[in-house]
């Protein structure tokens, strides 16, 4: 299988089970009583941006301070479900619905000024927003927040069968969507929009045909589902 469609199919790719670092390229635990938040902001991390491997991505060739902490812990009456579009990379991606009774796990990303706008430039289908009245909580046992920010779709959530698909690779107590993997969901998308086709062909039209890729995009939101939590949305993407 080639690499670009294993990547695919890989998202949101692999997270700790706990708080960490990324330091210039290297991982390591989150001390929580020495975490920088000074000159930084509070960003909720939905799907790949909980990966260290996808903050390398992102920040491997970022010219400002490469050091991120990802203070990892449960954002509550929220859950994590796939967006109504696609990745540059192939995938379907995630974004936050409103899930009272849910407790999905998040990681925080404190970003400082630089990085915010390095990470502005790589979330292209979302906005960019500030969540007030929320609670958040962090790993520590004794921190808690009640405002974040937060990337949410542009597009809206993914419909299938009149309802949100909530990533199966990202815990959640209380779910009550059904949930899929990365594979079983582009195989959904899949089966919508090119039935029958083998669904590595299908990845790999829309990684070679921008064409492809932008069609099935704008597919997927003519019946995508609005999301539901407010927000005060303070850059479109």
């Amino acid at each position: 299988m080639p690499h670009r469609i294993r990547h695919a199919q890989a998202y949101p790719f692999p997270s700790p089970d706990r708080s960490f670092v990324y330091d210039h390229g290297e991982t390591r635990d989150l001390d929580h009583a020495r975490l920088p938040r000074e000159g930084r902001v509070p960003v909720l991390a939905a799907g790949s941006n909980q990966s260290p491997e996808q903050l390398h991505r992102k920040f491997e060739t970022h010219d400002g301070d490469r050091l991120i902490p990802a203070q990892r812990g449960r954002l509550h009456d929220f859950d994590v479900v796939y967006a109504a579009h696609l990745t540059g990379y192939g995938s379907v991606p995630a974004t936050f619905q409103g899930a009272p009774g849910v407790a999905v796990t998040v990681f925080v990303l404190w970003l400082d000024e630089a990085q915010l706008a390095r990470m502005h430039a790589t979330e292209g289908n979302y906005t960019y927003d500030h969540l007030t009245g929320i609670h958040i909580e962090l790993d520590d046992g004794q921190d808690a927040l009640s405002d974040a920010y937060a990337y949410s779709s542009k597009f809206g959530c993914l419909n299938h069968e009149s309802a949100c698909v909530g990533i199966a690779e990202i815990p959640a107590t209380g779910r009550q969507l059904a949930e899929a993997t990365q594979p079983e969901i582009l195989g959904r998308v899949r089966d919508r929009l090119a039935p029958g086709r083998a669904l590595d062909d299908f990845i790999l039209d829309h990684l070679e045909d921008r064409d492809v890729h932008r069609q099935r995009s704008r597919a997927l939101g003519v019946d995508a589902l609005p999301l539901t939590y407010p927000r005060r949305t303070l850059v479109t993407l």
